[in-house]
């Protein structure tokens, strides 16, 4: 009897132990493809809150704001081919959700690129989906204040920041320095400068497609003196098309934009000229596009080893309307940054927007936690 029950029992712990063991490599083989799921992936967030003060008119109210949030997904699945998720979180302020913090995507696209040089041309890249837009993108790697506000041809709803589409990147002659790339900039690092062409549905990445027209957007970029002042760019991009409404509009954009970047001083300088924008409302109720003109000028001063930076910036615009109304656009910021850590800051500025007369303003106290 006490031999049955010892087989018995032997054979209960062997089966444990073998399922166990079971257990154990199914475990295993799970880990082993989460890891090669995470290999050569990378996960980032940026995201703007804190505090805002608003001034309109004769009146005014606080509040505690998340302003902007965005989580980046990205995926190397070889050297040539990879992929990018970014949702955007943003109040929501209209509808049922009022109030509510709404996602929605700012990109999804699929990139292939090459490190290669062939001739002049260097790294070319395609990428292919919800994609970021030529010149936006240069400028926002220059002015890194987005916790503040859009970039100025973006804020006017003349560019959008992204789009769906398809975009193609080059660089000129090789890359500028290591040394400049690793203590100033190493976005778009073209030793000659870079090209960007892309061609889009029109309306940006929180449209729909009114429209069955198609617009083409460009930027060229060239680094005049690559050894002595590697930071200063010449750039020329613009778009060509129809506004993203039912009337077709045309839009046809054109601007300068001069920029240096070095360890302390960051300067832009723009001029540009505009028939009709990207969503089609610089026009009017016929479809015919109004002619805008303006400029915008952005600076930042670091100080105290760059831990501190001054910026402000100016935007000016102006158009008039087929009734023979003068419009006239400016924004003005003044700020005031404490780095914290790589792109995480503290910032505390005064953000004015002026149209014909009516001033609106707002004093903001916000972080731009990047993880």
């Amino acid at each position: 009897m006490r031999n049955i029950v010892f087989l018995s029992a032997l054979m209960v712990l062997q089966h444990f132990v073998y399922a166990q063991e079971v257990n154990d490599s199914i475990i295993y083989h799970q880990n082993q493809r989460i890891l090669q799921l995470l290999e050569s992936s990378k996960i980032s967030t940026q995201i703007f809150l804190g505090y805002r003060y608003y001034e309109e008119g004769n009146g005014n109210f606080n509040e505690f704001s998340v302003k902007r949030g965005y989580i980046n997904f990205e995926k190397s699945l070889n050297k040539h081919l990879s992929g990018r998720i970014t949702p955007d979180l943003t109040i929501d302020k209209e509808g049922d959700g009022e109030g509510d913090l709404e996602m929605r995507l700012k990109y999804c696209y699929v990139e292939l690129k090459d490190d290669d040089s062939y001739g002049v041309f260097t790294s070319p890249k395609l990428l292919i989906g919800e994609v970021p837009t030529p010149f936006i993108d240069f400028e926002e790697k220059v002015n890194t204040y987005r916790v503040v506000a859009s970039q100025y041809l973006d804020d006017m709803k003349i560019f959008s920041s992204a789009d769906f589409g398809v975009t193609t990147t080059v660089l000129l002659g090789g890359k500028v320095d290591e040394g400049y790339q690793k203590t100033v900039s190493n976005a778009y690092p073209g030793k000659f400068g870079s090209i960007a062409v892309g061609v889009f549905n029109g309306g940006g990445y929180h449209a729909l497609e009114y429209n069955n027209n198609k617009t083409f957007q460009w930027r060229l970029s060239v680094r005049p003196m690559p050894e002595r002042l590697p930071g200063l760019q010449l750039s020329y991009a613009g778009a060509h098309g129809k506004g993203n409404t039912a009337l077709y509009p045309d839009w046809d954009t054109h601007t300068g934009f001069l920029s240096y970047e070095s360890r302390r001083i960051v300067l832009t300088g723009q001029l540009f000229h505009s028939l009709g924008n990207h969503e089609g409302s610089l026009a009017d109720s016929l479809g015919n596009s109004y002619t805008a003109k303006g400029l915008n000028a952005f600076i930042e001063v670091k100080f105290l080893k760059n831990r501190f930076s001054f910026f402000g910036a100016y935007g000016f615009m102006h158009y008039t309307d087929y009734a023979g109304a003068d419009i006239e656009k400016t924004r003005e910021i003044i700020g005031l940054a404490y780095h914290i850590y790589k792109r995480n800051k503290f910032v505390i500025d005064l953000n004015r927007s002026i149209s014909n007369g009516k001033c609106k303003g707002v004093i903001e106290f916000m972080f731009e936690l990047a993880l």
